[in-house]
């Protein structure tokens, strides 16, 4: 028994540097035009849709999920490398699901947030890249409707900023 710890004990720092070169690596891996980056700013977006807090929480849910990942460090200064700018220029409502008594009841509806951002280099001021992201929502017509269009809101904010984020950190 002591014999077979023993050779476990000289295997495993064997084992460990063998499974050290396989390729893998902590953190998230930056798209080529992205590799200079080591900080980055999420400027307010800007809203042009008809939701007052929709712009906010875009923004909000973008600098979590970039600090969430570690491929960046967030930036509130001059001092970024990129900047991430945007506007949310749309939030619709579609009827996912109706009543099987009134087709014109909405049970389920959906909400889709749409978002053009862009990722411009801070010294140089160059569009990096320009792209859109889109998502859906979905909540349900029971209760209070208002809470449930908020939450869905929030939903889909964090699902659009999931989208940005890993853009900037896959390619």
């Amino acid at each position: 028994m002591n014999r077979i710890r023993n050779v476990f004990k000289l295997l495993l720092p064997v084992l460990c540097l063998l499974a050290g070169s396989c390729g893998y690596q902590l953190g998230g891996t930056k798209p080529p035009k992205l590799e200079f980056a080591q900080t980055v700013k999420v400027c307010l977006f800007a809203n042009n849709s008809l939701e007052p807090r929709a712009a906010t929480l875009v923004t909000g849910a973008l600098a979590d999920e970039l600090q969430r990942d570690g491929t960046y460090r967030l930036s509130t200064g001059a001092d970024a490398d990129i900047r991430v700018e945007g506007e949310v220029y749309s939030i619709t409502f579609d009827q996912l699901r109706s009543s099987r008594e009134d087709t014109y009841k909405s049970t389920e509806l959906g909400l889709r947030l749409a978002v053009k951002y862009r990722v411009v280099d801070a010294r140089t001021q160059k569009v990096l890249y320009a792209s859109s992201a889109e998502e859906v929502g979905q909540f349900f017509d029971l209760g209070n409707i208002q809470t449930a269009r908020t939450n869905a809101l929030s939903y889909a904010a964090r699902l659009v900023a999931t989208s940005i984020a890993e853009t900037l950190t896959n390619g």
